[in-house]
């Protein structure tokens, strides 16, 4: 994120587990102004780990990280708006934060802007510019932007897109995507249906950890 040696190493020591010497470092750094590691503070207080979890705390630095054109707060505001998560819900100040943080770099910022132009959620509904912009969206190379669209086809019916999509995902490791997919292949949606490529999807779910691939695995196999 940064060349600056001390906060390299209070990422560092983030990664390695240790709260206690990070959490300190990240936080001065944060009220000093800087939008990277403010928004990433956002984060921990929206998810709390290492903080006490703190939805509006997380706005408070998703804000100021916004307010400095940094995308994936922009991203991370917007969300909540559009959820309702800390703050009031406002679809329209949600489109406004997803087509402000697409505007600055970010992927899934880009996404959200596209479903909610698809959907006429804060915005009026344009199929055809929807569609335009989530295809740009299906040539991301961000596993959770792939994931992410994959499962907005899926709950919207289409299926064959949302199994190309998830597939990519997939095969860079989301295991969200990887269980997604193996149910698809067991139900006929999108695809063919396969026990063999069921198994090999749900059973690399499973490994990572999803109670639902350990389970429609279980009823796959008998």
């Amino acid at each position: 994120m940064t060349a600056d040696p001390e906060l390299e190493q209070a990422f560092e020591l983030f990664r390695k587990g240790d709260m206690e010497h990070s959490i300190p470092v990240l936080l001065q750094y944060a009220e000093e102004g800087d939008p990277e590691v403010q928004s990433f503070v956002g984060t921990l207080y929206a998810s709390g780990e290492g903080v006490e979890k703190d939805l509006e705390e997380a706005n408070n630095w998703f804000s100021a990280a916004a307010s400095q054109g940094f995308g994936d707060a922009e991203y991370n505001l917007g969300y909540d708006y559009m959820e309702g998560l800390g703050v009031e819900k406002d679809e329209e100040t949600a489109f406004d934060l997803f087509s402000r943080a697409a505007e600055h770099g970010s992927a899934m910022g880009a996404l959200h802007k596209a479903m909610c132009v698809a959907e006429g959620r804060g915005t009026e509904k344009d199929e055809r510019k929807g569609e335009e912009l989530l295809s740009l969206s299906e040539r991301s190379e961000d596993t959770a932007v792939l994931s992410r669209l994959g499962l907005f086809y899926y709950e919207s019916g289409r299926y064959v897109r949302a199994a190309v999509v998830l597939r990519k995902a997939a095969d860079r490791g989301d295991p969200f995507s990887q269980y997604l997919l193996g149910t698809m292949y067991i139900d006929r949606l999108g695809v063919q249906k396969d026990d063999r490529e069921a198994r090999k999807w749900l059973g690399k779910a499973a490994k990572a950890g999803i109670p639902e691939a350990v389970e429609a695995l279980g009823e796959l196999n008998g």
